[in-house]
């Protein structure tokens, strides 16, 4: 019995397979054979192939009837995919760090972020102790494959674009360490895939079929000549997509630390105002961020911020170790002012006052005001080592709710990395909408580069 690469792979009762004929090791080599390479150029003397980026922007000028789908590319998640129509309305959303299969009509599902996290280890221990350092070529290249049919029959069946964040040279290479960050390989066979794209399932003489196969992207020829369209796959900012309201277009504009006495009360000082709200049993905060920052001061300014909800505070412990604890805003506020009894009808004037430095910066029991502040505004809140990772925002959106993804909204992204990919999603409809405004003969000339308050503008001035 050989035992099966993937062990979540069941064939026959078993997790393992046995061979009714002998394995022999590279057995290409004791076999005498001559190859013949045959170099084949597929569309050579199309004439769209060299303007399929105006070809696709223009059916996308004069269809409506178009999905977007979002990749989003992250630590937590190897790929996290978000499907929305027009009307930005989520219609799928899934992290696709586990992939399911089918083998005999038995499903099985391979978690390829724990497997590339367990053979990175591994390998690292190889280094370390001077032994064989093991492949992972094969399995980061089984794992593209696999995404990319999943990808291309999402395309297939909502008639979409794919849209990616362009990070740059930089940060990729940067990450081609990491073992599991698959981003220009990705990229690549993707590419690849859709230069002559052909459904199994179709005719051959068929659209999509072997001999008339759909070419969606241009040749790829290096990811310095690649710039930011090819074909159906958009390049857009990669700026403020997580982190971010996705019904309000709230961001936390703050750098919030503690630095002295001094620097807290004039932080404080530039808050316009503190007051509990006793109906709801709340505590609120109206701010103006243009005493704070001239950064993206032709957006949306005035807010007010409440401690609803729980955060999650991420520090050290004694031993120096990362640890998490989770934080009941409202209460905790409350305790904080009935130790330096803070009168709940003066809040902001009474903290003033105050000279003690624990209070602004907390101690070992209890956190300060500076730090229950920073949580107020911390809208990405994750557990560490666990797949817990939500959003939730301290603002009020249109209905009067708060947007937490615990709440599981149907058509909103279900947790702080489907809101990444929903955010880059909503950006290629920005581009689609451009397109619709743009002459015809234009349509190879589109602004890919949004700016931070273009952005901003656009989702704050579509709130929900």
């Amino acid at each position: 019995p050989i035992a099966n690469k993937n062990e979540n792979t069941i064939k026959a009762g078993r997790n393992t397979s046995l061979f009714k004929y002998n394995l022999i090791k590279d057995k290409r080599y004791t076999v005498d054979k001559f190859q013949f390479h045959v170099a084949i150029t597929m569309n050579f003397k199309s004439e769209k192939i060299l303007n399929i980026n105006q070809v696709v922007n223009k059916y996308l000028k004069y269809n409506d009837d178009i999905h977007i789908i979002g990749i989003d590319r992250g630590e937590r998640n190897l790929l996290y995919v978000c499907v929305i129509d027009k009307n930005e309305k989520i219609v799928y959303q899934e992290s696709l760090n586990e992939i399911v299969n089918e083998y005999n009509n038995i499903k099985y599902s391979t978690d390829y972020h724990s497997l590339l996290d367990k053979k990175e280890k591994e390998r690292e221990s190889s280094r370390e102790n001077w032994k064989n350092i093991e492949n992972i070529k094969e399995l980061k290249e089984g794992y593209m494959s696999q995404v990319i049919h999943i990808i291309v029959e999402l395309m297939r069946k909502y008639n979409a674009i794919v849209v990616i964040e362009d990070l740059n040279k930089g940060f990729k290479n940067s990450r081609i360490k990491v073992e599991k960050q698959v981003y220009q390989k990705f990229e690549k066979m993707f590419i690849d895939k859709l230069n002559y794209l052909v459904f199994k399932d179709t005719a051959k003489d068929e659209e999509g079929g072997v001999l008339n196969a759909y070419q969606l992207t241009s040749k790829f020829e290096s990811f310095n000549k690649l710039g930011k369209q090819s074909g159906i796959l958009y390049y857009i900012p990669a700026w403020c997509t997580s982190k971010i309201d996705p019904t309000t277009g709230f961001i936390n504009r703050f750098y919030i630390k503690y630095e002295s006495l001094d620097k807290s009360k004039e932080f404080i000082s530039k808050i316009d105002d503190i007051r509990y709200n006793q109906l709801e049993d709340i505590f609120e905060f109206d701010i103006d961020y243009s005493k704070f920052t001239d950064r993206l001061n032709d957006t949306k300014n005035k807010w007010t911020l409440y401690s609803n909800g729980e955060r999650i505070y991420t520090h050290r412990n004694e031993n120096g170790e990362w640890i998490n604890e989770k934080i009941q805003l409202t209460n905790e506020f409350k305790k904080l002012f009935e130790k330096y009894k803070i009168d709940l009808k003066d809040i902001k004037s009474e903290i003033l006052k105050k000279a003690d430095v624990e209070f602004f910066k907390g101690n070992n029991e209890d956190l300060g005001f500076i730090q229950l502040f920073k949580l107020v505004v911390q809208m990405r809140n994750s557990l560490i080592g666990k797949e817990e990772d939500n959003l939730i925002s301290p603002v009020k959106n249109g209905d009067g709710k708060f947007f937490d993804t615990n709440a599981q909204i149907e058509g909103l992204p279900k947790d702080a990395d489907a809101n990444g990919a929903y955010n880059i999603a909503r950006k290629g409809l920005m581009l689609i909408e451009q397109m619709k405004s743009t002459e015809d003969d234009k349509l190879n000339k589109i602004k890919y580069n949004i700016t931070e308050k273009e952005w901003i503008n656009y989702i704050q001035n579509r709130g929900m």
